[in-house]
C-alpha cells in the first residue's frame, strides 16, 4: 500500500503510555480513545517509501479497544503509523519514536514518555450542583483539544447523581471540562485520576 499525504488536520495526536519496555523495542500498544472502530494499523520504518502490511490482520479495535501492535526489536526506533477507521477517515504520525513509548493513544495529545506516572485513571464523576452535567471531557495533560465527551449521546448526570467515567489504562495527570445544562462550564487542569475515586462537580 503506497502512502498518501494528508492533511495536517487529520494527522491524530498520539499519546501516553502503560508498562516498561527495553529500549531497543519498537513494539506498542494503540489504545482507542475515539468513538470509531479502528479497521486497520500501519506501521513502517520512517525510512520505507511505503506502508507494508495492516498489523491487524483479521482483527479491529472497537472504541475504548487496545491492541498491541509487535515490531522487530534491534533495529530502527523511527516509524510511521497510519490508522484508518471504519467507514472513512485516517490518521497518520510520521517519524515517532516507538522505542520511547509504549502507548500510542488515538483521541489526543502527543507522546508521553515511558517513565511518566501511570495507573488507572478511571472515576466516578459526583455531581453536587445544582444542575443536570450534559458533557464531560477529560483528556490526558499532554493532549490537544478535549476529545470525545464522556458522557456520550442521551447521558446526563442529574444533581446529586454520579456517573462512571472509564479512562484507558496509562496516562495519570488529566483535564477535566464539565458543561451543565443552559451552557455553563468548569474546568480543572492536571487532575492526579488515578488518585480520584470520586471527582466531586459543584
Amino acid at each position: 500500500m503506497l502512502r498518501r499525504a494528508l492533511p495536517l488536520a487529520l494527522l491524530a495526536p498520539l499519546a501516553a503510555l502503560a508498562q516498561p519496555a527495553t529500549e531497543s523495542d519498537p513494539s506498542f500498544r494503540v489504545v482507542n480513545n475515539t468513538a470509531k472502530v479502528i479497521n486497520e494499523i500501519y506501521a513502517s520504518p520512517a525510512n520505507q517509501p511505503d506502508w507494508g502490511h495492516d498489523r491487524l490482520g483479521s482483527e479491529v479495535v472497537p472504541p475504548g479497544g487496545r491492541q498491541i501492535v509487535r515490531l522487530p526489536q534491534g533495529g530502527t526506533c523511527a516509524w510511521d503509523i497510519r490508522i484508518v477507521y471504519q467507514g472513512a477517515g485516517a490518521e497518520e504520525r510520521r517519524n515517532l519514536n516507538t522505542c520511547g513509548l509504549v502507548d500510542v493513544v488515538v483521541g489526543g495529545g502527543g507522546a508521553a514518555p515511558r517513565n511518566a506516572p501511570q495507573g488507572n485513571p478511571s472515576f466516578n464523576l459526583v455531581n453536587q450542583g445544582g444542575r443536570p452535567i450534559e458533557q464531560f471531557y477529560a483528556s490526558p495533560s499532554s493532549a490537544q483539544g478535549w476529545g470525545p465527551d464522556r458522557l456520550g449521546e442521551n447521558t446526563i448526570v442529574p444533581p446529586g447523581q454520579y456517573q462512571p467515567v472509564r479512562l484507558p489504562q496509562g496516562e495519570c495527570r488529566y483535564d477535566l471540562r464539565w458543561v451543565f445544562q443552559g451552557g455553563d462550564a468548569g474546568e480543572k487542569r492536571g487532575v492526579n485520576a488515578c488518585a480520584t475515586t470520586n471527582y466531586v462537580v459543584k
